[in-house]
């Protein structure tokens, strides 16, 4: 048999050795995870069960195909796109401050399994349709706007609307809510008359060859429109743009954000503003390509807490921690069962917040839910968040949040008393909230703090106080007591006086951070 070579897997082989086979990747939970928020992270080991497929267990298969002690044949092909490359186990691992990169590590076993032969028929019928019609569904790309009937598109505009394959071509929905949804807002915008894939399937499947002539494509064909801000309601195409394009090597002089992000400017600015017409409690599901793979967390869930009559309620995991909906990483073409088996267990999460509606932001999310629900028999509603915002009022008036005096007191006592901050690096960003009440501090400099009315966009940490525990702390002139008493509410707290806490990142990061000195004053550590 012709020697398998390992060209991309092994730069990887330094960081392999990290590992030291903790299990927090598959086995950490909610109860024990330092108030992180994870619960048994990997979604796929959940649904399978073997430790082989939770990073532990990839680790040290990886490191015997480096090795030699495990020969590459079609176990070892299937295996690897056993994977949705969601990203939940390296935010979880404290291996290193930014956790061990098995998303990475799995796409590079892909790509030198593709290049030395190794394959699965369906992703040769992808590449192949996306190099012949620039769409992995088999589609032909010149019918791609019949989609929007008789709707024409200027050939100039302010902003274009990426609509992607996936809402071209499958979810279609998607692709024509949000087109009305620009146009009943007011904006200025065209869309692609000849957009090719972005290429994010490609790389997943580690098949790169055709990446970089979309890529040139794609940026020429936004130029020609004199666009400065390219929008995409697609999470893969998102995090393909600001990611793979970038790391890549290709530059593009216009911003690129996510529906929700547009959105999101949209309302801070009072141009838009939106009002369901009965009251409704929702649940939010972060795709892992708009989160975890590109940082975009709140834009979302400020969105949808804009919406008159809208409560929005958490699932047990979510932001970084959320478990995937298990169509990414070429998971739900590759093994549609299993798929919708990862998808059924968040469907059922989102079942236990109560919530009547579970929104995403991504078409891939959207199916793989609706799929999932339907395996396992359950009548939770799912909707893309442009079809969800479509079906409100929508009006130019802003609705505005009127700032509770115990907000602002609290916002002024810390911006006053920056010691408490003391030893915290420039850029620690921490959350606070108070019934509700949302405000955040970031660390601007030496003894220098900028307290901010809004949640943060990505915290290090996300504070919960009661308004009790509040009135308290704001009558010390001592940082020292003040953290002396914060830590006494958070490890002894009462049903009036209480303080709880959630860590957005890891204990490596948080303590290069410098936030051991304010958890040793305050007894947490």
């Amino acid at each position: 048999m012709a020697k398998v070579n390992f060209p991309n897997l092994e730069s990887f082989k330094d960081e392999l050795w990290l590992c030291g086979r903790c299990g927090d990747c598959s086995l950490a939970d909610k109860i024990v995870a330092s108030d992180r928020g994870v619960d048994h992270p990997c979604a796929v080991k959940n649904v399978l069960g073997f430790e082989a497929y939770s990073a532990k267990g990839r680790v040290m298969i990886i490191n015997d195909i480096l090795d030699g002690k495990i020969e590459v044949d079609q176990n070892v092909v299937d295996w690897a796109y056993a994977c949705n490359t969601c990203k939940s186990c390296q935010e979880t691992c404290m291996a290193t401050a930014d956790g061990i990169r098995i998303p990475e590590m799995v796409e590079a076993l892909r790509k030198d399994l593709v290049t030395n032969g190794f394959s699965i028929k369906k992703h040769e019928e992808i590449e192949n349709s996306i190099i012949n019609e620039f769409n992995p569904y088999k589609e032909t790309n010149a019918l791609r706007l019949k989609l929007f009937g008789d709707r024409e598109f200027p050939s100039q505009a302010d902003v274009v609307y990426f609509v992607g394959c996936t809402s071209s071509y499958r979810e279609k929905e998607i692709a024509v809510t949000t087109v009305e949804l620009l146009s009943k807002i007011g904006i200025n915008y065209t869309v692609l008359p000849d957009e090719r894939c972005c290429g994010s399937v490609l790389l997943r499947l580690g098949r790169e060859k055709a990446f970089g002539n979309l890529t040139k494509h794609n940026i020429e064909s936004i130029k020609r429109t004199g666009a400065k801000t390219v929008v995409t309601a697609c999470a893969g195409c998102y995090r393909t743009w600001k990611v793979d394009v970038v790391d890549a090597g290709y530059k593009y002089d216009f911003r690129v954000l996510h529906i929700t992000e547009f959105l999101d400017e949209l309302i801070s600015k009072g141009v838009t503003s939106f009002e369901f017409k009965d009251k409704l409690r929702v649940t939010y599901h972060d795709p892992c390509h708009l989160g975890r793979h590109s940082e975009v967390y709140e834009a979302p869930r400020r969105v949808i807490e804009s919406v008159g009559n809208v409560e929005l309620v958490e699932m047990t995991t979510n932001k970084r921690y959320a478990h995937c909906c298990g169509s990414g990483g070429g998971l739900k073409g590759t093994y549609g069962d299993l798929a919708n088996e990862v998808a059924g267990n968040r469907i059922r999460e989102a079942e236990e917040t109560g919530a009547e509606l579970l929104i995403t932001a991504c078409p891939f999310c959207y199916r793989g839910l609706r799929d999932g629900a339907r395996s396992i028999g359950s009548d939770m509603k799912v909707l893309d968040m442009p079809t969800f915002l479509l079906d409100t009022k929508i009006s130019k008036s802003m609705k505005r949040v009127k700032d509770e005096p115990l907000k602002l007191q609290f916002m002024e006592y810390l911006t006053n008393h920056p010691m408490i901050f003391d030893g915290l690096k420039k850029g620690a960003v921490i959350d606070y909230e108070i019934e509700d009440s949302r405000f955040h501090i970031e660390v601007t400099g030496k003894r220098e703090v900028v307290a901010m009315p809004q949640r943060a966009d990505n915290p290090d940490v996300e504070l919960m106080f009661s308004p009790a525990a509040v009135n308290t702390l704001v009558t010390f002139d001592s940082e020292d007591k003040y953290a002396e008493q914060f830590g006494k509410f958070f490890k002894e707290p009462t049903d009036l006086e209480w303080i709880r806490f959630n860590l957005r990142l890891n204990i490596v990061k948080l303590l290069m951070k410098g936030y051991r000195k304010f958890a040793q004053k305050a007894g947490l550590i």
